[in-house]
């Protein structure tokens, strides 16, 4: 064998690592306690992603019917949220930074909660802002006379502060979410689980149609407060299972 290049009968032993029954039982264990809390975390991405999306539905649809679109197409304002992730993204991770250099980090688990606690706040200001202005369903509203739909018309103001609410929301959910799955997940099922995290997104999206079902079929408030309520329900939830989420983490 030429000097500088492997031996091929030269074997290199493998050692072989044997566990106990009850070492076995206690990884057992270990994955499903990090498996349920994938799960848990998951469903609640999933009824945010539900309500994060009807930017591109019945958000979009709002901006139609009860705002002046002679200047802006209702879709433009869709850019109102990338927007705000360029200028919100430095500003929430120097919080969070900050809050960790004093010793205050929140923890993932937490972070999500407050971030369906912002969204619902999004759909709790949209809520009574329709009910003071007194909005009929949307297919209503385009049946009213010109002159009343231009007296009922919304500001701009509305959908910038929408959507301030919605991004931070995001800023708070969307990373830290793919974040706690690599954390969570068994090492060998790191793909799989990153799979789920985008099929929870996927399962959100399915239910885009709900949103302008009931925003075309009741007065516009009833599907802002449907919203409301997923989004504080979910976060209700996931502050009940902040305590156990964390100590799934830390043993990560």
């Amino acid at each position: 064998t030429k000097k500088g290049l492997p031996n091929p009968s030269a074997k290199a032993k493998t050692e072989t690592v044997s566990y106990s029954a009850a070492e076995k039982a206690a990884m057992a264990k270990e994955i499903k306690q990090r498996m349920y809390a994938l799960f848990a975390v998951l469903g609640i991405a999933i009824f945010f992603w539900f309500s994060f999306h009807q930017n591109g539905t019945s958000m979009s649809l709002f901006a139609r019917d009860f705002m002046d679109t002679s200047s802006i197409a209702p879709e433009i304002w869709q850019a109102m949220n990338p927007c705000f992730v360029i200028l919100l993204t430095p500003i929430v991770m120097a919080i969070f930074g900050s809050l960790s250099r004093k010793g205050k980090e929140i923890s993932t688990p937490r972070k999500i909660a407050i971030g369906m606690g912002l969204a619902g706040i999004a759909y709790l200001f949209m809520t009574i802002f329709s009910l003071v202005m007194d909005y009929p369903s949307g297919t209503e509203f385009k049946n009213l006379a010109l002159s009343v739909r231009e007296g009922m018309m919304a500001g701009p103001w509305v959908l910038i502060l929408y959507y301030f609410f919605m991004t931070v929301a995001e800023l708070f959910i969307s990373p830290l979410g793919l974040s706690f799955v690599s954390k969570v997940a068994p090492k060998h099922m790191q793909g799989l689980c990153q799979g789920l995290w985008l099929g929870a997104t996927a399962v959100g999206n399915l239910l885009l149609w709900i949103g302008p079902l009931i925003y075309n079929a009741t007065p516009i408030w009833v599907a802002w407060a449907v919203f409301m309520a997923v989004c504080l329900v979910s976060m209700g939830v996931m502050f009940g299972m902040v305590k156990w989420l964390e100590r799934v983490t830390s043993e990560s």
